[in-house]
Order: structure tokens, then sequence, then C-alpha cells
């Protein structure tokens, strides 16, 4: 975690908290207002009103304040929030969910799940798997029995890097049940009997080497699931692999244009319903998420959605004034440096009117991780375009961090755990990797508009 600086610090009003926070002050004031303005009025009904209007005007008074209360209550945990994130501490939402990080997943012990769990689980999402089983992919010659002719399973395909994950041995880590469909509707959508599995990562060997870095997903079909007790450790497959049939085609790309799982999945995706109860809970079956988390994340769309529809100031915000100096590009990075995410403020800076640079959006859920200290992964400089299926070049790279995803907790808990990119100039370099050793460097300390709604991530805007 790095310390405000003190130009940050002067731009905290009171008690520590931005000057925009106050609007969400304001916000609470107004639902605690209404549950004391509808306790006031039933209380008044008791006296003025017939016995036959009681019952009506009581249940709406009492829908008032119980909205009320719930709005009072979730403007409070932004407002937490809010203050949490103007010193430099980890962000809520990711803190109560650590114990679904991948490093987390990886060292804990199989988890024992009750019948119950494993029936709504069947029910609800298309499988009985939940995070942290055991699973083994399952041989080649039996996944081919599953596909088309086009190589896939209810319009899902499955990819040629998968075929070297035969026969091994992961943990689940995410049920991919809710997604965002980036190609058609531009909404998001249902996929039934599809997981994540934790390190099963796309190297783009097959698609003319796009860096994006993207998680393989697995229909349960292609899995089996193990006993606790079973050695968990990664299990190379044994013999070379069975040829791919005449009548199985793992195709990767036709016309210049690319397939993948990205770009197909609205065709292997269902529509969602606007009001879908069990979709609300599916994140929590899953395991995809703590019930703390799962409670923040609701509270927090709810006030958020009360803000935007009295044209409020959103959570999360970059800040009330946009800084006129913007902080200096350290230039590129390699895999191994150790950085500090800039401020909100620093960010906002290297942004255009459309919260831009060069091309790339400032992805919301990215403040999440600012001010927090991260390692480089990887750079990005080439990448299927999951809209069109072309492979794009970046003039200026990205770079990917590790451990750092789209957490989907804005879109009520997308499972796609997209990774994010970063540009160079959001980046604040304190450890530089050399070919000999760990070289310190002198960063620059980083000196809050609001963010619209939109697509998970932000590796689809190259330039």
């Amino acid at each position: 975690m790095r310390s405000p600086s003190p130009l940050e610090e002067a731009s905290l009003g009171w008690g520590g908290f931005p000057p925009f926070a106050a609007s969400y002050l304001k916000t609470v004031l107004i639902a605690v207002a209404a549950v004391f303005g509808a306790s006031g009025v039933q209380a008044a009904m008791m006296h003025w009103l017939a016995p036959a209007l009681l019952l009506p005007l009581g249940l709406l008074t009492g829908a008032v304040a119980a909205a009320g209360l719930t709005l009072a209550f979730a403007g409070s945990i932004v407002l937490y929030r809010c203050h949490r994130d103007a010193r430099g501490e980890p962000d809520l939402f990711l803190k109560l969910n650590a114990s679904r990080a991948p490093r987390a997943i990886e060292r804990a012990a199989s988890p024992n799940r009750s019948r119950l769990r494993r029936w709504l689980a069947r029910r609800t999402l298309g499988h009985d798997l939940v995070v942290g089983d055991v699973v083994a992919v399952k041989s080649w010659p039996e996944i081919q029995l599953t596909l088309d002719a086009s190589g896939r399973l209810d319009g899902l395909p499955f990819m040629p890097e998968m075929r070297d994950l035969c026969g091994r041995r992961f943990r689940v880590f995410r049920g991919m049940h809710r997604l965002f469909d980036h190609r058609k509707t531009r909404g998001m959508r249902y996929m039934p009997g599809a997981v994540l599995l934790l390190g099963a990562v796309c190297d783009g060997g097959c698609h003319g080497g796009c860096s994006a870095a993207c998680h393989m997903i697995w229909k349960s079909a292609w899995l089996e699931r193990l006993e606790p007790d079973d050695d968990i450790r990664p299990r190379a497959s044994t013999g070379a692999l069975a040829p791919v049939t005449e009548l199985v085609q793992l195709s990767t790309k036709a016309d210049g244009r690319y397939t993948c799982q990205l770009t197909e999945l609205h065709a292997s995706s269902q529509r969602l319903a606007p009001f879908d109860v069990v979709d609300r809970l599916r994140p929590l079956i899953a395991g995809n998420v703590t019930v703390s988390a799962f409670i923040v994340g609701w509270l927090t769309h709810f006030f958020v959605t009360f803000q935007y529809r009295r044209g409020a100031v959103p959570y999360p915000c970059l800040g009330a004034v946009k800084p006129e100096n913007r902080p200096a590009d350290p230039g590129s990075f390699k895999p191994g440096d150790q950085v500090v995410v800039r401020s909100p403020s620093a960010i906002w800076s290297t942004l255009n009117d459309a919260l831009m640079h060069r091309g790339m959006w400032f992805e919301p859920d990215m403040m999440k991780f600012c001010n927090q200290p991260c390692v480089v992964q990887s750079e990005v400089r080439d990448l299927i375009d999951i809209v069109s299926g072309e492979m794009l070049t970046m003039k200026t790279p990205a770079y990917i961090l590790r451990d750092v995803h789209f957490s989907g907790e804005r879109q009520l808990f997308n499972a796609q755990w997209e990774p994010l990119f970063w540009r160079s100039v959001w980046l604040e370099p304190t450890v530089r990797q050399t070919d000999s050793a760990h070289v310190p460097i002198q960063g620059v300390a980083a000196s809050s508009a609001s963010l619209p709604a939109g697509a998970p991530g932000n590796a689809r805007l190259p330039a």
C-alpha cells in the first residue's frame, strides 16, 4: 500500500474524505429523512385515518422506510469504501473476497461440499462443480466425442491450446455462468455448464501469438471431479496426443479472421431475463464470491443505481477537479518489474474526455488497484479483437499485472475474470527487473469525473 502524497493529503476534505464524497453523504441524509418521514406519517395515520385505509397505506410507508434504511446502510458502506480508497488501503470488496483469489484457492484444502450444495449447483449452473474442487481434464479422445464437426460443444470452441492440458489436474477457479457479450448484444448473458480452471490461461500459440492471456473456458463434460484426498499436483498426459479426426476440426482462422472462445461468447451463451432471481444467486452457489463480498457488492450496486437516477456522483469516482499536471511516462517495463498503480487523480490527468489514453479506456474496476503495489506479468502488443476477429497490434504497448483482473463486481459478479490492461503512464516504477539484479528506482510521487458503465475490462481498444 502506498501512503497518500502531501498533495493528495491536501486534497482530502472533511474527515479524510475526498470532496465528491459530500454527494454520498447527502444521499445518506436523504435516506434517513425518508425513514423518519415514513415513520411519522405511519404514526399520524393511526390517529387520523379510517381502519380500512391503514393496511394499504401502512404497507406503503413501511416499504418507503425499509428502502430508506437500506439506502442509508448502502451509503454508509460506500462512504467507508471511499474513505479506504482515499487513504490508499486495499479495496473492501477485494479484501472480503480474498479467499477467492488465485493464491488463496491454490493453498486452501479441497472443499467438502454438502449434497444440497451439489444439487443446487446442478439445478442452477448445469454442473456440480464449485470453486476449489479438484478436477482432471479428460483425455483428448474422450473430449473429441463431445464435439461437433467444428470442434465445439454447445457453441463453445475447444481451442487447440487446450489439448496440451488433457490429462492434467486443476482446481476450479470460477463458475463461468455470467458473462458480458462484447460482440452482439453488449449485455449480460448466461453460459450453462462451464467453469474456469486455476492457471489454465491461453498463451495464444495457435492464435497468431495473441498476448491477451485470457482464461480458457471449460465445459463440465470435459472435466472429471476428483475426491478431495486425491493428489492435486498437475499430471502431464502420457504418450502422444491422438490426432484431430476428420469429423472434428479445431480451426482458429478463416478468411483472415481468428476464432476463439471469446469471439464466440454470444453463440455459446443464452439470454438472461432482466430480473432472474436464480442468476442473482449463482455467484454464491458457485462459490465465486463470499457472503460478505456478495452483500457489499449488492449494496454498492443499489446505492450507485440511486446516484445515477438522481444525477449525482456515482462510485467509484476519479475526482472532483481534473489535475492540470500529468505524471511523466516511465517508459517500458519488463516482466518482474515492481510498480505501484498511480492514484485516481494522477491517472485522470492522462485521460481524455472519453476517459481514454491513446485509445485505451480506463475501466472503473481498475480503481480498486490504485495506490497498490503490483508486479508486471507481461507486455501486450498483439491481440485478437473480440468483435471483428482481426489481429490488432498496439502502437503503444500495454501491460498485464500479476493477479490483477476484472473483479466483476460492477456487473453483479461477472465471472469472466479478464485481465486488465495498463498503460505505462498509469504505473509508477519502484523496482525494475534487470538481467543481473533488482535496481531500485526513485519514482515520481503521484499528485478526484465519474466513470460510465460498459463492457468488462479495457483490453479491446488498442492503439
